[in-house]
């Protein structure tokens, strides 16, 4: 069976985003924009076990459903540079295409935690 996301210390599984979303263990730590393609940038979680897991912005992208703008704010007097700093994990007000990730992370951050994953078998 295919998982989601799979600790490479512990070997726990999560099967899906929500599961991986739910599990108390694991909390967003930071962001790695990609500038030329927002989806390939990169979420960082710590896992209760101790390791960092990346995973692909990709793979979150169906949380937010907001307006999406067309053009970066980056340089700009309206911009904060939150997406300049990996562990800047605030929402932006600017409107710039970059802030729909920037709401991404706040949706996960504040995701419900109520079941960790998958024991490895």
């Amino acid at each position: 069976m295919h998982a989601f996301q799979e600790c490479f210390v512990c070997g726990k599984k999560c099967l899906s985003r929500e599961d991986f979303l739910v599990d108390p263990g694991i909390e967003i730590i930071g962001y790695q924009v990609n500038f030329d393609d927002l989806l390939a940038g990169t979420f960082l979680f710590n896992h209760s076990c101790s390791p960092t897991l990346s995973v692909s912005v990709r793979y979150f992208n169906g949380l937010y459903e907001g307006p999406i703008f067309g053009e970066r704010a980056t340089g700009s007097d309206e911009c904060p540079e939150y997406c300049l700093y990996q562990d800047r994990l605030d929402k932006c007000s600017a409107r710039c295409e970059c802030a729909y990730v920037r709401n991404i992370i706040d949706i996960v951050k504040n995701w419900p935690k109520t079941v960790e994953c998958i024991e490895p078998t």
